[in-house]
């Protein structure tokens, strides 16, 4: 199978497992799962969380500002499950500081926001790296997204939820625009409210506005005015109180590398606004299937991306998310890459200083996916989980993290390599 083929197959295997939970066939059948040991945090340098825990406590103990995560990720993240479930653990801790960034259309089968209600029209246009052909590096925001459209029947509508216990109201709003030089005018409307935004200005940089709204249930719509083109990478939805803010930033059958062609001063800026306290990388599960690429270029590209997440966001803490444990269809065994992929990012995590938790070892290792299928977890293709298994995938990271919270040195030898790298982030 050619790379190109073999990439399309994985990115449909990915949308494929983006669908909602009650879309997904049910396991034949059921067993319990068995007693899986812990996976615990790997931190060769015993620091990468300081500041996600202290962080944590600022909220927690002197009820101060928001414990700001940004959680980019591929398929397994694409459809707020996973977020969507620490979202709501932490925020039950911590208060509900808000739903935070959200890219406004449902642009691929699953897309969503768990606790907020999103409707667009179908004319949008949406922008991404696709892992195929010519490849660029565009302005494409902070989640790698672009939604374009000219045309005035165009919309997207983002509302506060009357159904679930978080995401009924806010009182903080930011709308992110891309600027161009030929670029029309955004008919926003606030709760009715409407007002006009133009987007001209030097090509693919972002405007923000900011608003303050009374705290409450609101509806924003967002829309060309028909002047010429528009692009919008998302709105940042807010509440004032203290608590966490979880931005969902995962793109269906992508692999980290993908950042690398983003550009970077727009990154960087839409990033240093979010202000996080933890960013998470969780990729790998489509690493695994790429075994033509050597494992030191998969490294080196490794160190570009968390080189530019580092620049982006110097004082955060880092966490990257390995793969979940991934079959082969032809002899339904471990992917033969997944170890090296996990050793390759536990090296360059350890490099710049940041935390690595391995899902697939919280699975129960190599096999681990068939176990979780067995016990009605996955979505049956051997490579997604479906919303129990992703709550569940949810539930065990932050068992790990709770213990880094409390104190507990996270796994990793102090007086190995990793420990000689020269630490970057928070200290």
């Amino acid at each position: 199978m050619t790379v190109s083929r073999r990439h399309h197959l994985l990115l449909l295997l990915a949308l494929l497992g983006a669908l909602p939970a009650h879309a997904q066939p049910p396991p034949a059948s059921t067993a319990p799962l068995p007693d899986i040991p812990p996976a615990p945090i790997y931190d060769p340098s015993w620091h990468a969380l300081d500041g996600f825990s202290q962080a944590w406590q600022r909220v927690l103990v002197r009820k101060k500002g928001h414990l700001d995560v940004l959680f980019w990720g591929a398929s397994h993240t694409a459809a707020d499950i996973w977020t969507g479930e620490l979202r709501r653990r932490w925020s039950a801790d911590l208060g509900e500081g808000g739903h935070g960034f959200v890219f406004p259309f449902k642009w691929a089968p699953g897309s969503r926001a768990q606790d907020l209600v999103v409707e667009a029209s179908k004319g949008w246009q949406v922008t991404r790296d696709k892992f195929e052909g010519e490849r660029k590096v565009q302005a494409l925001g902070m989640m790698g997204l672009l939604a374009t459209s000219a045309d005035p029947n165009d919309y997207t509508v983002v509302r506060t939820t009357n159904d679930n216990a978080l995401g009924r109201e806010f009182n903080k709003l930011e709308i992110w625009l891309q600027a161009n030089p030929d670029g029309g005018t955004v008919r926003a409307e606030i709760d009715g409210k409407p007002q006009e935004l133009p987007t001209h200005g030097a090509a693919g940089s972002a405007i923000v506005h900011t608003y303050t709204l009374a705290m409450g249930p609101h509806e924003i719509k967002l829309a060309p005015v028909g002047n010429g083109p528009v692009g919008i990478y998302g709105v940042v939805v807010e509440r004032s109180t203290p608590g966490v803010v979880i931005d969902q930033l995962g793109i269906p059958g992508m692999r980290a590398e993908v950042m690398l062609h983003w550009r970077e001063d727009v990154f960087r800026g839409l990033v240093a606004r979010r202000k996080p306290d933890l960013v998470v990388l969780a990729y790998g599960t489509n690493d695994v299937g790429d075994e033509n690429e050597p494992i030191e270029t998969y490294l080196q590209n490794w160190r570009k991306v968390l080189l530019q997440v580092r620049t982006a966001a110097p004082d955060a803490s880092c966490l990257i998310v390995g793969p979940t444990d991934r079959l082969a269809k032809d002899d339904k065994r471990t992917m033969p890459r997944t170890p090296a992929v996990i050793a390759a990012q536990r090296k360059v995590a350890a490099e710049f200083r940041c935390a690595h938790w391995d899902p697939q070892a919280a699975m129960g290792g190599a096999g681990g996916m068939a176990v979780w299928t067995r016990a009605g977890l996955t979505a049956g293709d051997d490579v997604h989980l479906n919303r129990a298994g992703y709550e569940k995938m949810a539930m065990l990271m932050d068992a790990e993290l709770a213990k880094v919270r409390a104190g507990v040195k996270p796994a990793g030898n102090r007086t190995g390599q990793a420990a000689k790298a020269k630490p970057r982030g928070r200290r």
